[in-house]
């Protein structure tokens, strides 16, 4: 049910928008003309909002703050991108017809380490942001997504935003459409921080391009790669479309920043630019035309909600997994088995020896991503070679859960449901009790599955609760304990503790396929295998 409240000064009248969001039921709150000094926070809510003019006029209704980065919070901390005057947190909001500004002047404090002042930070998907002003210096807009690991969708429509540094920056996939973006100094237009497996950052169409009448000639640059805290997964994109800039904007469109290049770690790129009076083309260097395959009607793909997860379903893992010529029978991967258990087309990008970062250094995360479509799932479980004390090392608590997070960002972008699986455990007892063989992590995967909101399959535990219930001998059935001469591909037999044989790889795709049932993946109709193996206490759903 629609609630619509009304802010302005009166007595009849809701006095600040902050205590309008203060009711979760409201859906449209009609901002009255007049000035509301107030940092506004849109947090998540349940249900769609719109908050407007009055009058539809943005000059009527500004809201505004005077923080900076760096200004000391209640913490006694200093801020950072909380110095926002406008965050929206929560999905499904628009914003029609507001002035947000930020009034913080870096100029009067020039011995000030941080200048950054935002006026809005979007963090939330769908936002809508039509027909407003929005006013501030350096950062003065942000586009961004709850964490590396999610997609956002922004629509910023006929909207005018001034600053001079770095003003539209950030990792959402944002579409700027019509209006006027305003340098009000020399600097720099965007800097996108777009994660390296998100294929669509900034696309400005339709955009004009001017600046304050004091701002030099060429003194603009249109872009430069941000990577917050120097992460090598960002690789921002910003593409110009039909747009018309003027002579503040320099013939050499894009730079470099903070030690990485525009030529190697950025996607920028133009076409249809209209040049105004004393404008300049773009440089013959600089003359980036747009990526193949860009299409701006399609830039917004995947706005809505991922279609339910009946598609194929995508393994990214390593050799626990990964398929097996006949000559290595009866070494079985555990996903080899997975489209017989489970009904389902699987498409097997698991590889022996993979780990997270051979998996990204190599090209096959990019090339496996090609290949997902809206409603595939993708399972993406590693650990086993990233202990290992070679180039495929990955520490588990910093560089480990930033590429499972590339992975994650990869298929939400393409509209896939990504689901997090901890590693097979090992084959190892001390006595008669199986132990844990994979240190730190398996809970990274716990801890980084809760907080980004990813569905779980806990593998480790619950294989090792099968290894437990198998018992010393009866375990090395699950493996390759093999006899010399009774295989082809072992004359001289085997004693392997971590692949799995094909009676093993069953038993644990049974487990994943159960799991999958568990989380609404699979349809829970569907008759389970004789060899699924059902431990529920050990797969958790987040």
């Amino acid at each position: 049910m629609s609630r619509t409240v009304h802010v302005g000064d009166d007595a009849d009248l809701v006095p600040t928008l902050g205590l309008a969001l203060a009711d979760p039921d409201v859906t449209e709150i009609v901002v009255h003309p007049g000035v509301y000094p107030e940092q506004v926070v849109v947090a998540p809510r349940r249900a769609p909002l719109l908050i407007r003019s009055l009058t539809g006029d943005p000059a009527d209704v500004v809201v505004t703050s005077d923080l900076r980065q760096g200004d000391l919070g209640a913490t006694g901390m200093p801020v950072v991108q909380e110095c926002a005057t406008f965050t929206v947190d929560a999905d499904d909001v628009t914003l029609r017809h507001l002035t947000i500004r930020n009034t913080y002047d870096k100029r009067r404090g020039t011995d000030v380490p941080d200048q950054q002042a935002l006026a809005l930070r979007t963090r939330g998907t769908r936002i809508v942001v039509e027909g407003c002003r929005l006013l501030g210096r350096q950062d003065t807009l942000l586009l961004d997504s709850r964490s590396f690991a999610h997609v956002s969708h922004v629509l910023v429509r006929d909207c005018l935003v001034v600053g001079d540094v770095d003003f539209v920056y950030g990792r959402a996939t944002a579409l700027i459409e019509g209006g006027e973006v305003r340098s009000c100094g020399a600097g720099y237009v965007a800097a996108p921080s777009t994660v390296l497996e998100n294929p669509r950052g900034f696309l400005f169409r339709g955009v004009r391009f001017t600046a304050d009448d004091d701002v030099e000639p060429g003194s603009v640059r249109l872009a430069r790669p941000w990577h917050p805290g120097g992460r090598p997964e960002a690789a921002g994109q910003a593409l110009f479309v039909d747009c018309t800039v003027g002579p503040h904007v320099a013939a050499d469109r894009w730079a470099d920043m903070g030690g990485y290049s525009w030529r190697t770690d950025a996607r920028f790129g133009e076409s249809g630019t209209v040049l105004a009076p004393g404008g300049a083309a773009a440089s013959a260097e600089h003359d980036l035309p747009l990526p193949a395959g860009v299409d701006p009607d399609e830039h917004l793909t995947g706005w809505s909600p991922a279609p339910p997860p009946r598609g194929r379903l995508h393994v990214l893992s390593d050799s626990t997994a990964s398929d097996y010529t006949p000559d290595r029978a009866p070494r079985t991967g555990w996903a080899q088995v997975l489209a017989e258990l489970s009904g389902r087309e699987v498409a097997n990008h698991a590889v022996s020896g993979m780990s997270t970062t051979s998996l990204i250094a190599s090209g096959h995360l990019t090339a496996a991503l090609e290949q997902v479509r809206p409603g595939d799932v993708v399972l993406v479980g590693f650990g086993h070679n990233d202990a290992k004390d070679d180039e495929r090392h990955a520490d588990p608590h910093r560089a480990y859960p930033a590429h499972l997070r590339r992975v994650l960002a990869g298929a939400r972008a393409r509209g896939a449901h990504p689901v997090l699986v901890t590693s097979v455990e090992r084959r190892r007892f001390d006595g008669d009790r199986a132990v844990s063989t994979h240190g730190a992590y398996p809970q990274v995967v716990r801890r980084l599955a809760e907080t980004e909101g990813v569905p779980l399959v806990d593998l480790t535990r619950a294989t090792r609760a099968l290894w437990q219930s198998q018992g010393v001998e009866g375990s090395k059935a699950s493996f390759l304990w093999l006899e010399p001469g009774r295989w082809p591909g072992y004359p001289d037999g085997e004693r392997d503790d971590t692949h799995l044989s094909a009676d093993g790889a069953r038993a644990v795709a049974g487990i994943v396929v159960a799991a999958l049932r568990d989380l609404g993946v699979l349809d829970p109709a569907a008759p389970p295998s004789d060899d699924a193996v059902r431990a529920d206490a050990a797969v958790t759903a987040r």
